[in-house]
């Protein structure tokens, strides 16, 4: 088969072009270099995949290259597709013996069958007469690139034929058959395709910009999740489609107008978005993700307006473009780079409950610096309350990607390139610090980022019993506190709860009535923990107080109350500092003092001792 991409030798990324990635403003030529990465790695997947086969899987093999010689295009379309690379690295990890990344149901026989699936959709794209046997999934056949046809049998499992002509093409199972139209993204009986989401006039990128083909809705390939497969195919009607296609088409505008480096960005490596069964977004966040084995896909829940659904297209495109470039360049260490027996550290990141490594660390500074680049350019375009979000949304990342590359300049897991990288992101967003925003959404980005910050720490690092206890016994005997001990990180993903303060915050500044209706609820309901939290969202000092210290009587034990508490303190002397500073060396000597039948002192007694 001819390899119109670029020969292996010739990916190599340059200086001028790791800093342009870094920040944000790779040019066509840098994105498709990152592109032709990743097209590399998949025929270098299907090439290890073609010498563990023989048989049907040559025959379609050869039928490809056919259709590649006369119809390259066709054949593109096809390999473009990012469920072909999920199918292939997944195909390639269960032959090699490997620990899955992902769940199947799938018999052996039909993930090798989809070769013929691959050969059989570049023929339909061509025109090119072919007849092909390809596996179906409860009547369902995949055809890469363009959609599924059926159901055309009962079974689970089965076998299909597709016959190609120059007229058309037809898909024929045990029990029944369907005529595919003669374009792929035209509706007919039993053939759902890929559905095209159609930019707003002027939104789309040249064709000389190297950009990808326009972005499509994917509720059908069976490989379209990330963490198992097959999956049937789901619907969407009308009514939905629309929304999705004017949300999509709304944020290509924003982009196009606002920020043309992440729109040429967005243009070139999103094609497929998956739609997430969730209604809507929640609290102004969207559930997204992209994967490492999907290159070009995308899934994600539906973004409540077009400049939400633009924020997310960034940040995943900058997951996208990470993926792309580690395949070119290690930025991270490899386990067996490690001296000795070096275990990897893990990491507070800013925006996640969960301690993280290195690399997901990496992933998260990079993307979350694109969006936060996003909302300092929508800040001045905008006015009300939506320029009070993007004030809100912008203070709040540049704190936490700052506080992010702070975690990653200590850590030695990052070559030397990684390094660069990390650089090249760092003076880029300090060059944002001298950026004023307006004060209420100032306030309410720091509260968080600290709350975040001292409930992380509580939950998941933890003082030697040993240590506590002797604490504990100075307290108790009245003799003054030793210096600050070292802390061990133990993860504890069962203490992490859902949190409620950032969606509260975004409705304050992007919703008033909504925010202000929802706190009369909860005086009615009268929960301490809810009260305490919109009174601290409201800017009402004396309120958080008498609420946090509600909850405190109610929870003691709770560690969110006090805590609390501190930061919603008009001013915070030495005491509170080190109660948020040091969460979890508080907490341990309160355990160990209670645990010596002596009288509990308050959180704050203890910090004021830990201090002096």
């Amino acid at each position: 088969m001819t390899v119109r991409a670029p020969s292996l030798d010739v990916h190599r990324i340059s200086r001028r072009s790791l800093g342009a990635i870094a920040t944000g403003r790779a040019d066509a030529d840098d994105l498709r270099l990152l592109r032709a990465g990743r097209r590399s790695q998949l025929l270098l997947v299907i090439r290890a995949l073609l010498d563990r086969v023989d048989g049907s899987e040559q025959r379609a093999w050869r039928l490809l290259c056919r259709v590649e010689r006369e119809a390259p295009d066709a054949v593109e379309v096809v390999l473009s597709d990012p469920a072909v690379m999920a199918w292939s690295l997944r195909l390639l990890r269960r032959m090699a013996g490997s620990a899955p990344l992902t769940k199947t149901t799938a018999p052996l026989w039909a993930d090798l069958g989809q070769f013929q699936a691959l050969a059989a959709a570049a023929a339909l794209h061509a025109g090119v007469p072919a007849v092909v046997r390809v596996p179906a999934h409860r009547g369902m056949v995949w055809m890469p690139g363009a959609g599924v046809a059926g159901p055309v049998a009962r079974r689970r499992w089965s076998e299909a034929e597709v016959r190609v002509g120059r007229r058309g093409a037809v898909v024929r199972g045990e029990t029944a058959f369907v005529r595919l139209p003669r374009t792929a993204t035209a509706t007919a009986p039993g053939w759902r395709p890929l559905l095209p989401v159609r930019p707003s006039p002027g939104s789309a990128p040249a064709p000389s910009s190297g950009a990808a083909p326009v972005v499509r809705l994917d509720t059908v390939t069976p490989h379209r999740d990330f963490t198992r497969y097959p999956r049937s195919p789901g619907r969407m009607g009308e009514r939905r489609l629309r929304v999705w296609q004017d949300r999509i088409a709304g944020a290509y505008d924003v982009l196009e107008r606002e920020s043309p480096d992440e729109a040429r960005a967005v243009a070139t490596v999103v094609r497929v978005l998956v739609p997430r069964p969730f209604r809507t977004a929640r609290g102004g966040l969207v559930a997204s993700a992209s994967s490492a084995d999907a290159f070009g896909a995308v899934t994600l829940s539906l973004p409540y307006d077009a400049t939400q659904t633009a924020a997310v297209l960034v940040h995943e495109a900058r997951h996208q473009q990470l993926n792309a470039l580690l395949g070119l360049v290690p930025l991270v260490r490899a386990a067996d780079d490690r001296p000795g027996t070096a275990v990897p550290r893990l990491h507070y990141a800013p925006w996640r409950s969960d301690p993280r490594p290195v690399l997901g660390l990496l992933h998260g500074v990079f993307a979350f610096a694109g969006v936060a680049r996003f909302w300092r350019r929508h800040r001045t375009r905008v006015t009300g309350t939506e320029a009070l979000r993007a004030d809100f949304e912008f203070a709040l990342l540049r704190e936490q990607v700052l506080e992010g590359v702070g975690s990653l300049a200590t850590d030695d897991d990052l070559t030397e390139a990684g390094r660069l990288f990390v650089a090249a992101v760092v003076e880029d967003v300090r060059g944002w610090l001298g950026d004023d925003v307006h004060a209420e959404a100032g306030r309410l980005a720091r509260h968080y980022c600290a709350l975040r910050r001292s409930v992380w720490r509580v939950r998941h690092l933890e003082v030697e019993r040993s240590v506590a206890d002797g604490f504990a016994a100075a307290w108790t005997a009245g003799r003054a506190a030793s210096p600050l001990p070292p802390v061990t990180l133990r993860p504890r993903p069962d203490l992490i709860r859902l949190d409620t303060f950032g969606p509260s915050a975004r409705y304050l500044l992007s919703s008033p009535k909504r925010f202000f209706r929802g706190y009369r609820q909860a005086e009615t309901a009268g929960d301490p923990a809810r009260l305490a939290e919109y009174a601290t969202v409201a800017g009402d000092a004396e309120r958080a107080a008498l609420h946090h210290a509600a909850w405190a009587a109610r929870d003691p034990e709770d560690a969110e109350a006090w805590i609390g508490a501190a930061l919603a303190l008009p001013v915070r002397g030495a005491a509170a500092e080190t109660l948020l500073a040091r969460p979890e060396l508080v907490a341990a000597v309160r355990r160990a003092v209670t645990a010596r039948d002596a009288p509990t002192p308050t959180p704050f007694q203890l910090a004021t001792w830990l201090t002096t």
